[in-house]
């Protein structure tokens, strides 16, 4: 059974003894990488992929979504089970769930989708969710796979209920991944959909780029080792939890929702602790981390604790900060940043907005460059460039962006280059 490694990095290496003291801490979680061969064992997957027919999807972006969904059917194995959904104003599940094992039922049903009228999201996704669930199996990865390219303007179309019932389902095993294809759909409903779901966020420029979408999403799939993963951090002998850069969920338990753990991958938490003046080995915090292990049924835990050396507070001051951790930091700010811009954009104020992502940038400027830093720059520019030609395309970038830290939001190769 793959365990992943808990890792404690602080910015500086120690902590003030004689005065009080704020500790930023990076935690680290990491999965071993993937072992070699295409033909490792995956648990079953257990899948219903809903795709948007509303009027808007007519021409090229629903000819791309056949396409894809064929490819999609031709990946699976007859250990897997797809069903295949599709809605407008009308719900039709055009292949109830079964066997994977042959593709031509699933291309010939495929074959017949046409564009109609509005968007009944929620009543597409719930035929999808129902699909799954009449099979659930705790041994599988249970997942709805929905795609629009529009606003849901039929049935129940609140973010907030929708993101309820999206959540129920993910309680009970079946996650959703929410993939938005083109310029017209809504990043903010997605984006609720996905974090609720447990899934992954995509935005989806070009309907080129599915294929790629669905092969990314079935690799994940393929290596996810933990899923409804969360973490609980618990200041100890009156040191105080600050902050929580990362955008993360609350759970029922009182702490937070991570993505799935993948083989691979590395998940980064920021926090901010607030110390009176330190005994040594005195215990900072402690750290449990507890998920769900695909093909076993289990839920497993692994608990960390974390203690520093003790310092003059003038000493501490002279440390050497970690750049990785200074990095991480700054990225999970810029995070932050986007949504504070997204808040500003939505009052209409279009200066307010440009001028926090210009602070961003400003800050990040002042690290010392790398790979990471150069490439958030590059972001952050291209969005306050965006905000001046195509607010609604900037729109979606920030909202995408500024989800990284909490949920597995994909990009298209040419978006990592």
């Amino acid at each position: 059974m793959t365990q992943p490694t808990l890792r404690f990095r602080p910015l500086r290496p120690a902590v003030a003894g004689d005065a009080a003291s704020t500790l930023d801490l990076l935690i680290s979680i990491t999965t071993p990488p993937p072992p070699d061969g295409a033909n490792r064992q995956r648990p079953p997957l257990n899948l219903a992929l809903v795709i948007d027919r509303s009027g808007s999807m007519s021409g090229t972006k629903l000819s791309y979504a056949r396409k894809a969904a064929r490819f999609l059917a031709g990946q699976l194995t007859a250990a897997d089970r797809l069903a295949i959904a599709t809605f407008d104003s009308d719900i039709d599940v055009l292949v109830p769930s079964r066997p994977a094992g042959d593709p031509q039922a699933f291309i010939a049903a495929i074959n017949t989708i046409h564009s109609g009228g509005c968007t009944a999201l929620f009543d597409g996704w719930l035929a999808g969710a129902q699909q799954v669930a009449e099979h659930l199996d705790p041994l599988a990865l249970n997942r709805v796979l929905l795609l629009s390219d529009g606003q849901a303007n039929e049935g129940l179309t609140n973010q907030g209920a929708i993101a309820e019932k999206v959540a129920g389902l993910t309680q009970r095993g079946i996650s959703t991944s929410a993939f938005g294809l083109g310029a017209g759909f809504d990043e903010d409903l997605m984006g609720a959909i996905a974090t609720a779901g447990d899934g992954t966020l995509a935005h989806i420029e070009s309907p080129e780029q599915l294929a790629d979408l669905y092969a990314s999403e079935l690799q994940g799939l393929a290596n996810t080792v933990g899923r409804k993963v969360s973490i609980g951090i618990r200041a100890k002998n009156g040191a105080e939890l600050l902050d929580l850069l990362n955008d993360l969920p609350p759970t029922s338990a009182g702490n937070h929702q991570l993505p799935s753990l993948r083989l691979g991958q590395e998940l980064n938490v920021g926090v901010r602790l607030q110390l009176p003046a330190w005994l040594p080995n005195q215990e900072i915090c402690s750290v449990r981390l507890a998920w769900d292990a695909p093909g076993s049924g289990q839920r497993l835990k692994l608990i960390e604790h974390l203690t520093l050396p003790v310092k003059p507070a003038e000493d501490l001051g002279q440390m050497t900060p970690d750049e990785t951790v200074a990095e991480e930091f700054a990225v999970l700010q810029s995070n932050r940043s986007r949504r504070k811009a997204l808040e500003e954009l939505d009052r209409g104020d279009l200066l307010a907005a440009e001028a926090t992502l210009g602070a961003s940038a400003a800050f990040l400027q002042c690290l010392s460059p790398s790979e990471r830093t150069v490439r958030e720059l590059q972001l952050l520019e291209s969005k306050q460039a965006l905000l001046k030609t195509d607010r609604n395309r900037a729109r979606k970038g920030l909202r995408r962006e500024s989800l990284r830290s909490s949920l597995d939001v994909w990009e298209h190769d040419d978006e990592r280059s």
